[in-house]
């Protein structure tokens, strides 16, 4: 599976470059952020050219890559670190990361599993960084337990790209490839990288032609037509209070469950709070796959203060249930709850 291993060096090297940044600005992780700063500076193009040519064929062992003393310093501090701190969450995610880019996967998977259990199961980054060891530890393939972690990450994060990408490589090894053309589109959809777009698109290709679409409304009137809901945005009082400015809100539509990417997705500001927002066929990430007449959905509305779709500590958000039972529909939903 050797569009797996290069992906993934591709998406880690983004996904580890957006995590220094913030941790440079922190006196306290400066350490931390600066082995990543190497890893990703000194070891991106390395892996990336590794991971694509290496002979996975052949029997793994445990070496490690190649890596400069400085490097190894850093590790190394940053091991002594976690045995004097081993409650730090960040650190071991950073040790986990560490470690799978120099190689060390069976350390990587350890760091990452320390890390998942620290957080109770709830961590994104934990539960794909151990998924990712996992298939990068049995050569590019997808074992039952990374499906699984990948499969919860889909669950936790609908439209974290990461979690879209690998998800899609499980449903294919299971042979769901409707579902893996699905989570793949939808990835395509929030413009990665062109080698990412170019890799994924030959996967979808090779998963053969897609199946026939559902019938249309005029086929079939009572279900399965077309739909677009109004959604009046309000927030309680209390969180009003921590809005300063114009900060990034995010309305969407998605099956209960969180199965696969958002039906309808609209990015806005709070200034659209107190109107009145449209989601329709539109607002789709993802062709075929759009609201319509029938479908139990969850409608939600989040304020992002770090600008990104998923979660975080301290957004603000509302959800609501809502049966779409007629082509336009109305709904109203109240920005009530602080993400912890």
């Amino acid at each position: 599976m050797t569009t797996f291993l290069i992906i993934a060096a591709v998406m880690t090297a983004i996904a580890v470059a957006a995590v220094s940044v913030p941790l440079l600005k922190d006196r306290g992780n400066r350490a931390i952020a600066a082995l990543v700063a190497v890893l990703v500076i000194g070891g991106a193009g390395g892996l990336y050219k590794l991971w694509s040519t290496w002979n996975w064929s052949a029997p793994q062992t445990q070496s490690t890559v190649p890596m400069s003393p400085q490097i190894a310093a850093m590790i190394a501090k940053l091991e002594k670190h976690l045995r004097d701190h081993p409650g730090d969450l960040t650190g071991w995610l950073m040790l986990g990361r560490s470690y799978v880019a120099t190689g060390r996967l069976d350390d990587a998977i350890l760091a990452f599993d320390r890390a998942l259990t620290l957080s109770h199961g709830k961590s994104l980054r934990a539960t794909i960084g151990y998924g990712e060891a996992l298939s990068l530890q049995a050569g590019g393939e997808i074992t039952p337990q990374a499906a699984q972690l990948f499969e919860q990450a889909v669950t936790m994060a609908p439209t974290n790209p990461k979690a879209l990408l690998y998800g899609g490589f499980a449903a294919a090894v299971r042979g769901d490839d409707a579902l893996a053309r699905s989570r793949w589109q939808a990835l395509i959809a929030m413009n990665p990288p062109a080698p990412v777009v170019r890799l994924l698109n030959a996967r979808i290709a090779e998963l053969g032609p897609a199946p026939p679409a559902p019938p249309s409304a005029a086929a079939s009137p009572s279900t399965g037509a077309s739909a677009a809901v109004r959604i009046r945005l309000t927030i309680s009082p209390a969180l009003k209070k921590r809005l300063h400015g114009a900060t990034a809100l995010f309305v969407f539509a998605q099956v209960p469950g969180g199965n696969g990417p958002p039906l309808a997705v609209k990015r806005l500001t709070t200034a659209a709070i107190g109107t009145r927002v449209e989601l329709s066929s539109s607002d789709s990430m993802v062709p075929g796959r759009a609201l319509a007449v029938g479908e139990h959905v969850v409608l939600t509305a989040r304020v992002s203060f770090n600008g990104q779709p998923l979660p975080a500590a301290g957004d603000l958000y509302g959800e609501q249930n809502y049966d779409v039972l007629k082509p336009a529909g109305e709904a109203n939903l109240v920005i009530d709850h602080i993400e912890h």
